[in-house]
């Protein structure tokens, strides 16, 4: 299996998204460090914060770390939205299952051993969730909030098949890594309500869901939780933070000791003819100099910006290494742009690239995604319906993954690649894209160098 799934037996990974819940963050992370369960890696991932989100959580650490013996904080460096969050959250953790937790509620110090005791029991279920309680200010006065939760896996099953009807409470679940890789993760179908089809997607791969029949967990009800932000002004409020920057190209370039070749790299992403470009560069835990390399090459240029058409640059490195193609899947997941393009770390754009796959996007509306021709054996390389017969038919792949242009739209539907088919992960997400309608077409002109050559 790839990097996300050599997993640590028996750990469980509690994975927070938070943004700007400073006064509540404390008590989440009480609650997880008081769990009877031993064996717990707690990551908090923080979706770009403004508030004190960032000192309560170091000071908490701080005071706690002889206490958690497994910790990760990472900040994002823009805010994403949970869903991209928790996405990063699940590929940089270890765990064999992993725990959604909301930064603003309480677990019951028993809630991870029962959830674990029951999925060691039943090997075919996949998720656990549980029913739960609701207060305000005072955990004490806590009420009911359960009663709209199903109990029996086949009505479970049948509500998010046939009824279309939410019956498992996103905050509460725990789930065996192992489907993320089919799952991947959350997606951003639609602005809000995204838990609900993160379930539906679950099910509809086959995979069993319970409920325990029980309340293990706290939900804060206060005037700042998202069900409350439905209200048309907060979720416009929400949207216009997360807005697409018309006509931006996002370029991901991930990274891993590439300190050789990266400046070389870099160098054709800054002479793209393309004036609207922000690079996204992420680095999976690079042990040489690339980092130093990369600073350096962005202190001569950052003055240029303007000139050379890269509008934004932000370097991310990943505090564990994750792998291909998580690592694609996180660049993407901070990108602004309109369009998505990948890059790969030994391979170089050719001036007129990024210029040429936009002119292709806008001229073709009925198209998603553009490769392009590149040097070395590109014999393989189809073009127009001799791409879809390629994966549909012959089950052979005919674009190169690293020459592709994407509009944002096919991330925020698929959540990216992933690992179903160990070594084609490439072919997999082409296939279906494909195969859920997708158009997709390869440029015949010669735009990428896959040998990293001076262009």
């Amino acid at each position: 299996m790839g990097k996300l799934y050599n997993r640590k037996r028996g750990l469980v990974s509690v994975v927070i998204s938070a943004y700007n819940y400073s006064q509540f963050i404390g008590d989440a992370l009480e609650s997880v460090k008081n769990q009877t369960y031993p064996h717990i890696e707690l990551i908090v991932v923080d979706d770009c914060s403004t508030d004190d989100t960032e000192k309560i959580i170091k000071k908490w650490y701080r005071k706690n770390e002889n206490k958690i013996k497994k910790f990760v904080y990472l900040k994002l460096p823009r805010n994403c939205g949970a869903g991209w969050a928790l996405n990063i959250g699940f590929a940089i953790s270890e765990g064999e299952y992993i725990v959604i937790h909301d930064a603003d509620d309480i677990s019951h110090r028993e809630k991870i051993k029962k959830q674990v005791n029951l999925l060691e029991k039943h090997e075919n279920t996949a998720m656990i969730g549980t029913g739960y309680w609701t207060f305000q200010e005072n955990i004490e006065e806590a009420k009911n909030g359960s009663n709209w939760l199903s109990y029996n896996p086949a009505s479970i099953e049948r509500n998010y098949k046939v009824h279309l009807r939410h019956c498992v409470s996103y905050g509460t679940l725990m789930f065996r890594a192992a489907i993320l890789e089919e799952i991947i993760g959350c997606f951003k179908g639609i602005p809000v309500g995204n838990d609900m089809f993160f379930v539906n997607n679950v099910i509809n791969h086959n995979y069993v869901v319970e409920n325990i029949k029980e309340n293990l967990f706290y939900v804060r009800q206060h005037k700042d939780q998202m069900s409350s932000k439905i209200r048309k002004k907060q979720l416009n409020t929400v949207l216009e933070r997360r807005k697409k920057i018309e006509g931006r190209v996002s370029i991901i370039l991930p990274i891993k000791n590439s300190a050789k070749t990266v400046e070389v790299v870099l160098e054709g992403i800054a002479a793209q003819t393309y004036k609207n470009i922000e690079l996204i560069i992420v680095d999976d835990f690079s042990s040489d100099n690339t980092e130093n390399i990369i600073k350096s090459w962005r202190k001569i240029h950052e003055h240029e910006n303007c000139q050379i058409g890269i509008k934004d640059i932000i370097y991310f490195k990943l505090p564990r290494e994750v792998g291909y193609p998580w690592v694609y899947n996180i660049g993407a997941y901070i990108s602004k742009g309109e369009y998505i393009a990948f890059s790969y770390d030994k391979g170089v754009s050719y001036k007129d690239r990024i210029q040429k796959q936009v002119k292709f996007l806008k001229d073709n509306f009925m198209y998603s995604v553009v490769g392009t021709n590149f040097t070395g054996d590109n014999s393989w390389i189809k073009y127009d319906d001799d791409i879809e017969y390629s994966y549909t038919i012959d089950y052979m792949p005919c674009v190169n993954i690293n020459t592709i242009m994407m509009r944002y739209d096919v991330i925020n539907k698929t959540a990216g690649l992933n690992t179903k088919i160990q070594g084609a992960e490439d072919f997999e997400f082409i296939c279906r894209l494909l195969n859920n309608g997708y158009r997709i077409q390869n440029l015949k002109e010669v735009l990428y160098d896959q040998q990293g050559g001076k262009i």
